[in-house]
């Protein structure tokens, strides 16, 4: 719940408006815990502090409470956390329910934002600013943000990719004018004194992917204002760690790999239609070696006609009714 300062406003108890009527004879209790009030006041996000302390009854001006809560005139002091319980609960005159209803609410008391002398954040003291640090060292990176109203501090990182090259995330990343910008996780904003609040980003054991530029942006409800700064790392030698360096590696042997394997392609198909041209030589000389084992001769000395069949340096003699087969295997 928000209202400005002076304002009057109202918290209801109920799950539904039409209820809150019903209670009022019901047991109606107050709670309440100062938080973000302004000057040195816990913010209302520390929920490990706030947990700590105990909830404050209302006294309700000495009268049974009832389900509707009104401040009038609200000021700082009326910010924080409220907390109202009711039992049993009532969802018209005849129905009770024998439960015990809890709700919490968040004031905030704000200056009158329309008001021209409020002006947008200031960041202060030319923060954040460009850091050097080893690698996997702990990086600490400050905003001191300056805003009459309590303001909202958000860190991000830009990517350094082009444009299409990104895979858009709206819960994680956006887009200012040519760049697209990370949201990364933070502590949240803390008073440091009137109208100063500070944020911090940590960055842990810092590696080659932390390198970059980082901005603060502090947003209240009149407008916004940002700073970036640039985060280097350095090796333990003292020289710096390239940007992308492992990732500008790869791309370069894939870069090199690439007209490699296009130039194998044909001369793999060269090496196999060699080996097939040879295979198939092989093959021929084969079978005209075999054609040429078989020779015949004709008898000239005479006699009874003698077939000579002559394999390397081996020579059978045959006789006219002798027959001579031979197995040859073609392919």
């Amino acid at each position: 719940m928000k209202c400005s300062t002076g304002a009057d406003t109202q918290l209801k108890c109920g799950i539904k408006e039409q209820h809150a009527d019903h209670m009022n004879s019901s047991d109606v209790r107050w709670y309440f815990k100062s938080c973000g009030g302004g000057f040195q006041q816990t913010a209302c996000s520390n929920r490990a502090l706030l947990d700590a302390l105990d909830w404050q009854p209302l006294d309700c001006d000495n009268k049974p409470c009832r389900v509707t809560l009104t401040i009038q005139n609200a000021s700082e002091t009326d910010a924080g956390l409220y907390r109202c319980t009711i039992h049993p609960y009532r969802t018209d005159n005849r129905t009770q329910l024998d439960i015990q209803l809890v709700r919490t609410f968040e004031l905030v008391v704000t200056k009158w934002p329309l008001d021209e002398s409020i002006p947008a954040p200031e960041l202060l003291d030319n923060l954040p600013a460009n850091t050097t640090a080893l690698a996997e060292a702990q990086i600490v990176l400050q905003c001191r943000v300056h805003s009459k109203v309590p303001p909202t501090i958000k860190w991000f990182r830009r990517i350094n990719k082009r444009l299409g090259e990104h895979n858009f995330n709206q819960n994680k990343s956006i887009r200012y004018l040519e760049n697209f910008y990370e949201l990364l996780p933070s502590a949240g904003e803390k008073l440091l004194s009137h109208d100063v609040y500070l944020s911090k980003l940590i960055l842990y054991n810092a590696s080659e992917r932390d390198i970059g530029i980082y901005v603060c942006v502090g947003i209240n409800y009149v407008g916004v204002s940002m700073a970036d700064a640039y985060v280097n790392l350095l090796n333990p030698n003292g020289t710096p760690v390239e940007e992308g360096a492992a990732g500008a590696y790869v791309e370069l042997m894939v870069l090199f790999l690439i007209p490699v394997a296009l130039a194998l392609i044909p001369l793999l198909g060269w090496i196999v239609l060699n080996l097939l041209r040879a295979k198939h030589q092989a093959e021929e000389k084969s079978l005209v070696q075999l054609h040429d084992s078989l020779v015949y001769e004709p008898n000239v000395h005479g006699g009874s006609a003698v077939q000579r069949i002559q394999q390397g340096r081996n020579v059978v003699r045959l006789k006219n009714t002798e027959h001579f087969y031979e197995k040859v295997d073609i392919v």
